[in-house]
């Protein structure tokens, strides 16, 4: 009776109200993983796992996955090993990935989240705000240069005998291309790939949606969701990159 009378009284003012339609109600991107997925074992590629925030996250989506990690930072690394050295289905590896087998220059910075291959620029708002929050200067964020040894995805999943897939995640500073690039057998066995995307210049080099989108159109896959980090323009703010989820329409059941 009462919602009769409070749709009715919105009528007289020329008002409608009508039920939302939960088909369209927003989807975060661990809505979109478990229901794309549709699997409870999933096999994850974290590429990037920095301190395991990745892992606790795909764990909590799907508590029996096996999850493969991907971590150059010795210190994070054996950090993620005292909290996951006795989980026998997820799989540690202090390496970092890229388009060939071998050893390439990494910079180790003050907080590990921001460590790359691509140097930073030193004339960004983003490195001054940095640098001052953790009290050191421009030049000083990065810590030092190691050589760190680079694997690839074809050459990891061949010795693993690793046939597929299920969720891709990358989040390596500026190297995504490169990971892609050294993924191409696999590829077509992958079905989500969630990937961070820079547009500022923050690091020496940025990527585009060309960079990402050449290796996966030609392998069908397809956008599906974005979700902007901190400011989405070039224009305000001191950053500007977004996390973008892309499904292999060939493996879309």
């Amino acid at each position: 009776m009462i919602r009769k009378s409070i749709k009715f009284f919105f009528n007289i003012l020329g008002f409608d109200i009508l039920r939302i339609n939960n088909k369209y109600k927003k989807l975060s991107f661990d809505n979109i993983h478990k229901k794309i997925t549709n699997c409870n074992n999933p096999i994850i590629f974290d590429v990037g796992a920095n301190k395991g925030q990745s892992i606790k996250r795909f764990r909590k989506i799907f508590p029996n996955s096996t999850i493969h990690a991907f971590e150059p930072v010795i210190e994070d690394f054996n950090n993620l090993k005292k909290e996951y050295n006795d989980d026998k289905k997820i799989f540690l590896n202090n390496f970092a990935l890229g388009d060939n087998l071998g050893k390439g220059m990494f910079n180790i910075t003050t907080s590990s989240l921001h460590s790359s291959f691509y140097k930073l620029n030193l004339n960004t708002e983003w490195i001054r705000i940095r640098s001052k929050e953790f009290n050191v200067t421009e030049k000083q964020y990065t810590t030092k240069t190691v050589s760190i040894n680079i694997d690839t995805i074809n050459n990891y999943c061949s010795i693993n005998n690793i046939l597929k897939i299920d969720i891709l995640k990358l989040d390596t500073q500026g190297y995504e291309d490169k990971i892609l690039l050294g993924s191409s057998n696999i590829l077509p066995k992958i079905k989500l790939i969630e990937i961070e995307l820079m547009f500022d210049d923050v690091y020496e080099k940025r990527l585009n949606f060309y960079d990402i989108e050449k290796h996966l159109l030609q392998n069908n896959f397809r956008i599906l969701a974005l979700e902007p980090i901190n400011f989405n323009n070039l224009l305000e703010g001191y950053m500007f990159c977004i996390n973008a989820i892309y499904l292999n329409q060939d493996k879309h059941d």
